[in-house]
């Protein structure tokens, strides 16, 4: 790979001047203040992180990623004509300024160091390959921490946690057999309701193990308040975290109580803010998704009878290894359903409806090609027994021509009020695609901005006519009232009148309604002012999903 460093004539036109020696000398010293004492050098630290390397490496096990290695995403442009092979560099004050902005604009305690630059270096210079095959499975598994997250109310860039935690892998087994995605043990993740039986492990599950991490994670910010020193504690455990905070003289923040940390989690930190840089500015370090080769549209279906997925393969002509890598948390490449026990099944989309409409077909035919199943046991043998007429009939029953869907291009002016969330809904899209087709760093939208938006092209007229829609229309489709559906019930007193320097230090009291959809993060974006937090407490919510459609919502806060 050829290196070309960029940004040359800037560093050396300021150099030369002492302030900017004397700057950079004070940056430094206050930077590194607080693990002055560690001996350890950046690449000791990435040294000391072993799964986060074996995991980066196992990615090229992945059948998906075998067969499309070279292929690169066509809305990956390369806007800065780099030449194939480069691998950019900058010098330190360019990372800095970078993930200055990052921390601005997310609220993320980000930070710029000697470990976070050696974190940098793995992922846009050492580990380039990996990065790209990341980047391209993020399309896949990034809308599902999304739409999980803003459920929960996590920042969405705990997502890049996945990328130090198993490199995208579902498949991701730790040295001390943590799993999946998210890596949970096998008692974090009972205590997070995922089921591990000999025959389903739900860690493994994208849907059901972001719901956990979001649940952990939200668990762990709650007792320290303080987001990194959560990531901290799901890597080596709350336990340790409070060790560390007592050992450092009671120090509240990750970097004061660094030198306190295992020495795998002193590298995860740093390793997460290089993850979330190198995602952020990926076409700044000539990195470009490659193509995956797992459908895009997938829709789910529940299952209520055990099913084997040869019979899956064989009736609905999907390849094995999409059945398996849609419904990783399926051990033996079989579904142990009944009626007591119904598990979710993801599908291409077309196929999902297939399934659908042809589902007693379906369980019929594995009666006739796997008897036994009918008591609950399976065998190699009579799994041959079934003759070749009957599978042929069969087949002709129930396979369909699908033809692939096609996409056209839409705009949407963003008017005054909107919010990214709704946005999204009313075209059908995830925020995160929305996100990453306009070049979006964060939720903040400005009413005049013009969205590209991707849709199904039979639905593009529809579509279409949503930039010109009235807000009543808008809410009509997001299900919500016309108008904002809040009442003020707080009414001045006498003592309030009489004493108006009083009343600025009163709350006002407001109610909303809870409606379809809403979220307590999405209701809190109605009331400047108002976090999640403060809802919660004025109605003695314990969690986020304490809510429900009707529920009259307190909205306390602060009178101008």
């Amino acid at each position: 790979m050829s290196k070309i460093n960029l940004n040359t004539k800037y560093r050396w036109n300021i150099m030369g001047s002492p302030l900017f020696l004397c700057v950079l000398s004070f940056i430094f010293s206050v930077g590194n203040i607080h693990f002055a004492n560690a001996q350890q050098g950046g690449q000791d630290v990435i040294k000391e992180s072993p799964d986060i390397i074996g995991n980066l490496d196992s990615l090229v096990n992945l059948w998906y990623l075998k067969n499309s290695a070279a292929q690169r995403t066509k809305n990956a442009t390369n806007v800065y004509g780099f030449h194939p092979g480069q691998v950019p560099e900058y010098n330190d004050s360019v990372y800095r300024q970078r993930i200055y902005k990052m921390a601005k604009e997310s609220g993320m305690p980000f930070t710029y160091n000697s470990m976070v630059k050696s974190f940098i270096d793995l992922y846009a210079v050492r580990k380039r390959d990996q990065v790209e095959k990341m980047l391209g499975l993020a399309d896949y598994y990034f809308p599902i921490y999304e739409e999980t997250f803003i459920k929960y109310d996590i920042p969405l860039e705990i997502r890049y946690l996945s990328v130090v935690e198993s490199a995208l892998n579902a498949e991701a087994v730790s040295r001390t057999n943590a799993v999946g995605l998210w890596q949970f043990m096998y008692s974090t993740g009972r205590l997070y309701r995922m089921n591990v039986t000999n025959y389903v492990d739900e860690r493994k599950d994208p849907y059901k193990s972001s719901v956990a991490a979001a649940l952990y994670l939200k668990d762990l910010y709650n007792t320290f308040g303080d987001w990194f020193l959560a990531l901290a504690a799901y890597n080596c455990g709350p336990g340790n975290i409070n060790k560390a905070i007592r050992r450092s003289g009671g120090k509240k923040t990750f970097w004061e109580i660094y030198n306190y940390l295992p020495m795998e989690t002193r590298g995860y930190v740093p390793a997460f803010i290089a993850a979330s840089y190198v995602f952020t500015y990926h076409r700044e370090h000539n990195l470009y998704p490659q193509t995956i080769n797992l459908p895009s549209l997938i829709d789910t279906v529940y299952v209520s009878r055990e099913l084997d997925f040869k019979t899956l393969t064989t009736t609905l002509n999907v390849p094995n290894e999409v059945i398996r890598d849609l419904n990783p948390q399926f051990k033996k490449y079989r579904i142990p359903a009944d009626e007591e026990h119904k598990y979710e099944l993801r599908l291409p989309s077309a196929k999902a409806s297939l399934f659908a409409q042809i589902k007693d077909s379906i369980y019929n035919y594995q009666k006739k090609l796997y008897p036994e199943y009918v008591a609950g046991v399976k065998t190699e043998s009579t799994a041959t027994t079934s003759s070749d007429s009957t599978k042929k009939a069969t087949n002709a029953t129930v396979q369909t021509q699908v033809q692939q869907t096609q996409y056209s291009k839409v705009y949407y002016t963003v008017k005054a009020k909107d919010k990214l969330p709704e946005i999204a809904t009313l075209f059908d899209v995830s925020v995160y695609y929305l996100m990453r087709w306009n070049n979006m760093k964060s939720y903040n939208v400005n009413a005049g901005k013009k969205l590209q938006i991707f849709v199904s092209a039979n639905k593009a007229s529809y579509y279409q006519k949503i930039n010109i829609m009235t807000t009543a229309q808008k809410r009509k489709i997001l299900g919500l009232p016309a108008e904002e559906n809040v009442v003020t019930t707080h009414t001045p007193t006498k003592k309030e009148t009489a004493a108006p320097k009083q009343a600025k230090q009163e709350e006002t009291t407001q109610y909303y309604v809870v409606q379809k959809g809403d979220t307590l993060w999405s209701i809190a974006q109605r009331f400047p002012g108002v976090s999640v937090d403060d809802i919660k407490r004025a109605n003695n919510l314990t969690e986020n999903r304490s809510i429900h459609v009707g529920q009259k919502i307190k909205i306390q806060k602060k009178a101008a």
